[in-house]
């Protein structure tokens, strides 16, 4: 293989090969606080039911509010997420100066998608996860903006995420460093933009765990190119192959902010700052690389030259694996 390759191949293995729980990033927990007016609040948390074992966030009850009512939980239809709710009494009623706090997030993966709805209708959100493990609610005039925040997101998930972040690697080996990679790359964003945006929008629904399985799917085509060299249907058709794999990770992306259970009114500015992070972190995985390669290709053995077999086995079992534990997942099994 070309040295391009190989060092693609050594930053894959670099970055550590992933455990089947990393394949794919959960959906992030949702807590929001509702107030209704004279300091009463509806507190829900919303978590996924999949989850790393040993991983478990549960919020705080702020000390400015006192529990009014037991917590009730209930399971949604598709039996992927339980909420549970809970009635506070708090003061300030408008909660300035409450610490919002998730304990937990010293072992976990899951980021937090934090909502405040005033008593007048507006909204904000902030996204806590390891690194910002709490934040203080200010008065409604100094909310800062929370674009960013859901830019953040779509770095992140993009840049933890195996399976996603297996198959950009693969188009780089497959490609190498020419136009037929920019034609890809490009197919490939256009495709998960497109699907991104119908399943958040509500226009495209699929079972994400057959979702999960069809990109798995993709990364098992991609590495049977990656042997094939030249002569696969992916190398032929740069623009439409790579774009038709795009529109399942797209659904795949969906899912982080499908399943936070966003409002209507707040989708559109969570889409447009999730999917630019997603770009960016795309850019990033390709800059890295390159920056990668020039560092170590004086180091590349020159038996690895024209050898396709070993980055397409490390990539394919991958894939394979993923495959066979999604499609158990499909039925209610477990690998």
């Amino acid at each position: 293989m070309s040295r391009a390759r190989a060092s693609l191949l050594v930053i894959l293995f670099g970055l550590g090969v992933p455990s089947p729980a990393d394949a794919h990033p959960l959906a992030p927990s949702v807590l929001s606080f509702e107030q209704s007016g004279h300091g009463q609040v509806t507190m829900r948390w919303r978590a996924p039911v999949k989850r790393p074992t040993g991983q478990s966030l549960r919020p705080r009850v702020p000390t400015i509010c006192e529990v009014t009512e037991p917590v009730t939980a209930v399971l949604n239809e598709e039996e992927t997420a339980v909420t549970e709710t809970q009635e506070l009494q708090c003061d300030p009623p408008d909660m300035t100066g409450a610490v919002v706090a998730i304990d937990g997030f010293e072992d976990s993966t899951i980021n937090v998608v934090v909502r405040v709805v005033r008593a007048d209708g507006r909204v904000h959100h902030a996204i806590l996860d390891a690194g910002t493990p709490q934040l203080t609610i200010a008065s409604p005039r100094d909310e800062s903006h929370t674009f960013f925040e859901y830019l953040m997101l779509g770095v992140e998930h993009l840049l933890t995420g195996w399976d996603h972040l297996t198959f950009v690697i693969g188009l780089l080996i497959l490609f190498g460093w020419q136009r037929r990679l920019v034609a890809a790359v490009t197919a490939f964003t256009v495709g998960h933009s497109l699907t991104l945006a119908l399943s958040v929008l509500g226009f495209l629904s699929v079972p994400q765990a057959i979702v999960e399985a069809l990109i798995a799917m993709t990364i098992v085509v991609l590495a049977l190119e990656i042997q094939s060299g030249r002569h696969g249907p992916v190398w032929k058709h740069p623009w439409t192959l790579p774009g038709a794999l795009g529109l399942l990770h797209g659904l795949g992306f969906a899912s982080v902010l499908f399943d936070a259970g966003l409002p209507s009114d707040e989708i559109p500015l969570a889409l447009f700052g999730f999917n630019l992070g997603l770009e960016l972190g795309q850019l990033g995985v390709i800059a890295i690389a390159w920056a990668s390669y020039a560092v170590v290709r004086s180091a590349i053995p020159a038996g690895w030259q024209g050898n396709r077999t070993l980055p397409a086995y490390v990539i394919g079992s991958l894939a394979a694996f993923w495959v066979i534990e999604r499609t158990l997942s499909v039925f209610g099994l477990s690998a």
